[in-house]
């Protein structure tokens, strides 16, 4: 079947979409049953439409145990998130989310000309709660960009805002460069 590069027509410009609908509908004209290019486009669809058909008519069984997953899946989503200790004046408690920490620092990584910050990991501490003190960042790097110099400026930038915005310290900062895009 040769198929128009400019849109999904067919060389007699009848649209491929149509066809499909017209066989489906069994409402195929006197074009279709005459055109070359739409009787060889139906040689390839209509198998595809015999499979589609059969497929649509069995009944869907989902997984016994699916209602449980989605639950348990939307109950994590909503509970209260791991917190990290931050430092504050003496007898007092502040304490942030790892996710709201988490934005910040992929924020500051954004910073560097030339990075895109993917996602930013704080590893989970002991009883859940995260130690603040390591981070993990993948990031998208511009083609033209050393991944070295790219990744120093990101650290740098990422323990800044730490320090900055939430008082705290990192021991380790992993930067991956995941993704590679241009300007």
């Amino acid at each position: 079947m040769a198929v128009n590069p400019e849109g999904d027509r067919l060389p007699c410009g009848r649209d491929i979409d149509q066809l499909w609908d017209d066989l489906a509908q069994d409402t195929l004209s006197e074009h279709h049953r005459s055109c070359e290019h739409c009787q060889a486009a139906l040689t390839e669809i209509r198998p595809l439409r015999t499979a589609t058909s059969v497929l649509a008519a069995e009944p869907v069984r989902p997984p016994a145990d699916l209602r449980a997953r989605v639950i348990t899946a939307v109950r994590a989503r909503m509970g209260v998130a791991s917190r990290i200790a931050l430092p504050g004046p003496a007898g007092s408690q502040l304490a942030i989310s790892e996710h709201a920490a988490a934005v910040i620092l992929r924020a500051a990584g954004d910073t560097v000309d030339g990075v895109h910050a993917r996602s930013c990991r704080l590893p989970a501490g002991p009883h859940g709660g995260s130690t603040a003190s390591d981070l993990t960042l993948t990031i998208s790097l511009r083609f033209d960009m050393p991944a070295l110099a790219a990744a120093r400026a990101v650290r740098a930038a990422v323990r800044r805002a730490a320090r900055a915005q939430l008082g705290l310290t990192l021991d380790r900062s992993d930067i991956d460069v995941v993704d590679v895009h241009v300007a």
